[in-house]
Formats: structure tokens, C-alpha cells, sequence
């Protein structure tokens, strides 16, 4: 069969493709991401790309890196994020990487399929700019949130609405920290 005439439902059959957690695959959600060769192994973005929006969609998820979904085809996650943009459309991130975090430290209050039925409350800053490529090999610069924004004395806020929130959140993955390395649980 065609690699590129696969569906995604097809993906997850052929590549044993499923959600990770620390309680399932652990050790995948716990690996720091390798970056990928643009020339050799765009194929790879580029399926990931349409598993990583089906398990969006799937599992309500506001932002998804590549260690949320356990794929054997590729033995290790590989850098790659699907994130809000400021259009509140998504796009897809290959070997990103923070450029800048600016600003006061805010609480957020974050769930995370990869961490499930928790809830945390995490300190991120209120501004990032991430480089990295699109599908398209283009590369990119997104800015996220405000570098002057301060809440007040001891603000919680939601991570849905925080874009540079979810940012921070699937960039931590790919280095395969998660939540419950950097927050305070709540439940």
C-alpha cells in the first residue's frame, strides 16, 4: 500500500498510533524529542501532522506535541507541535524551538491528556517567540501573548485561553518534561 494514500484511521491501525501517558508509555512521554532532517524525513512531519489533528479533534485537545501520541513507526518522538495560531486556526511546528520568554511569571491552571485526571497549576511567562519550519519546509517565527503583561499579585489563570500558555506547555513535552515536573497539583 501507498504510504501517502494512507487515512489517518489506517496510520493508527498500521503504526500502532495512540495516545501516551505516564501511566501508558511513560518512557515515550518522558523522551526528549530528536529533531528531524527537513530533506529526508518530511514524510514523517507530514503524517504526524494529520495524527496529531485527528487526535486534536478526537480528544478536545487545545495543543499537541509529538510525545502526546505513541507512534512505533518512528522508535523516539520527533520535534513537532501543533499549536493555536493567532487566527485560532493550528499549524504545525517542525523543530521548534523558543527564542525568547519574557515577562512576570503567571499561574495557569493545565490539564494534559499525557497526564490524566490531573489538574496543576504551573507558572509560565506571559510572552514567547518560537522559531521553527512548516509542512511546507517554510521557515517561521510565531509570537505569542504580551512581554509588559502583569495580572496582579497571585492571578490563576486559564490555559485555554492563553495561547503562549499552550506554547510553553507542548514545548516542555519535547523535552519530556510534563505538568507534573513543573506544577502543584490541584486534584
Amino acid at each position: 500500500m501507498d504510504k501517502d494514500a494512507l487515512t489517518v484511521h489506517e496510520m493508527v491501525e498500521t503504526y500502532g498510533v495512540r495516545i501516551a501517558t505516564i501511566v501508558d508509555r511513560d518512557g515515550w512521554v518522558k523522551t526528549k524529542a530528536r529533531e528531524i532532517d527537513l530533506d529526508e524525513e518530511l514524510h514523517l512531519a507530514k503524517d504526524l501532522d494529520r495524527i496529531m489533528r485527528h487526535m486534536k479533534e478526537l480528544y478536545k485537545f487545545v495543543g499537541v506535541s509529538s510525545n502526546n501520541i505513541y507512534w512505533s513507526l518512528t522508535q523516539v518522538p520527533i520535534r513537532q507541535i501543533l499549536i493555536p495560531t493567532t487566527e485560532r486556526k493550528y499549524i504545525s511546528v517542525i523543530n521548534p524551538e523558543i527564542l525568547k520568554l519574557e515577562g512576570q511569571e503567571n499561574n495557569y491552571v493545565e490539564a494534559c491528556g499525557s497526564v490524566p485526571n490531573k489538574v496543576y497549576i504551573v507558572r509560565r511567562k506571559p510572552y514567547v517567540l518560537i522559531s521553527g519550519y512548516t509542512i511546507e519546509k517554510e521557515r517561521i517565527e510565531l509570537e505569542y501573548g504580551s512581554k509588559d503583561f502583569y495580572a496582579g499579585e497571585d492571578p490563576i489563570y486559564s490555559s485555554y485561553s492563553n495561547p503562549e500558555w499552550v506554547i510553553q506547555h507542548e514545548m516542555d513535552h519535547l523535552d519530556g518534561i510534563t505538568i507534573q515536573d513543573k506544577g502543584a497539583a490541584l486534584i
